[in-house]
């Protein structure tokens, strides 16, 4: 595995070379105006990652405002899945060999997944963010971004067929570029939320929707946090996913409950032993850049949270030399 940091300012990427990473995952400040990420656009980007010695090897899937329409099967999700073809194809023309993306709509609340509360008290005063789903229960189409039509029909089986219409006309398109596409599981996994299902909750569903359209283009961004909220064995998963190839990207993090409660916490003081689950990984043959993810918020006034980041890289640092002795 690799050591990736998210970020692509020039603080950020001061940032990773400082704390030895050896991959970037970003790309939040391409423009996004004509539907796509342009080709010149993240040529340039890949070219100042590169010269600070860094390589960039995940984008982050464009913003909600451009896929929302295919995730929901509403009126111009062609031209929304012709413009993530296109970007595909760019992202092959410029080099960048992964994309992050979700099936699942994201909140209003922006994009630190559905979150009940931003504050929950954690180890000497930090925040950390939990999930309550009895919170969630009287939120209606207007929780996301965009909002949801309330005459949408969003059931389990309308979203299978929507995500099998995407991947049908993406993944041929990804192969062909030289791009793996990377699906993150349903955070929080649990159905419905804000009267729209969520069908990325489970092991057996990563499996199906792998399955639709065979292939090494497509896997998955494994989010041990995501992973762990199930009332499954993240080890499991990673051993199978890990094995077959189909894990391009992780996130490594910790949390505490599997849902319909959980918080997330500090690395390694959730319930997931995370050394036996980087050794899993190591084993299994994964070769992805690794990131942390949704750290603690230490009270430092820092936006970012360099601090916490810093510790998290730092605890995953260790891991990864333990898990090769």
């Amino acid at each position: 595995m690799r050591l990736a940091m998210s970020g692509t300012t020039e603080e950020d990427l001061q940032f990773a070379v400082q704390l030895g990473a050896s991959d970037v995952v970003g790309g939040n400040g391409i423009s996004r105006d004509k539907g796509f990420y342009p080709v010149d656009e993240l040529v340039a980007l890949r070219e100042r990652v590169e010269a600070v010695g860094l390589r960039l090897t995940v984008l982050s899937g464009p913003g909600e405002e451009l896929t929302y329409k295919w995730k929901l099967g509403l009126e111009g999700r062609d031209e929304q899945i012709d413009n993530w073809n296109r970007m595909l194809r760019n992202m092959g023309e410029a080099g960048i060999p992964v994309v992050c993306y979700f099936i699942s709509l994201r909140s209003h609340y922006g994009n630190y997944g559905l979150r009940t509360d931003r504050a929950a008290p954690g180890r000497g005063g930090a925040a950390l963010t939990s999930f309550d789903y009895d919170a969630v229960q009287g939120e209606t189409g207007d929780y996301w971004y965009p909002p949801v039509p309330e005459a949408v029909d969003t059931s389990e089986e309308k979203i299978w067929e929507n995500a099998a219409y995407f991947l049908e006309a993406t993944v041929p398109v990804a192969e062909e570029a030289g791009v793996r596409m990377a699906l993150h599981a349903d955070d929080p996994p649990i159905s419905p939320i804000g009267r729209v299902a969520r069908v990325l909750r489970s092991h057996d569903a990563i499996r199906r929707m792998l399955d639709i359209v065979p292939s090494k283009a497509h896997g998955l961004t494994l989010c041990t946090g995501t992973f762990g909220a199930m009332r499954e064995n993240v080890i499991d998963a990673i051993r199978e996913f890990g094995g077959q190839g189909r894990i391009h990207h992780i996130h490594f993090r910790s949390v505490d409950g599997p849902v319909p409660n959980f918080s997330e916490t500090f690395i390694g003081e959730g319930d997931l032993d995370m050394l036996e689950a980087m050794k899993a990984f190591y084993e299994s043959g994964v070769e992805a850049p690794l990131v942390e993810d949704h750290v603690p918020v230490l009270g430092d006034g820092a936006e970012k949270q360099y601090r916490s980041r810093a510790y998290a890289f730092g605890y995953i640092r260790a891991l990864m030399k333990a898990a090769q002795s």
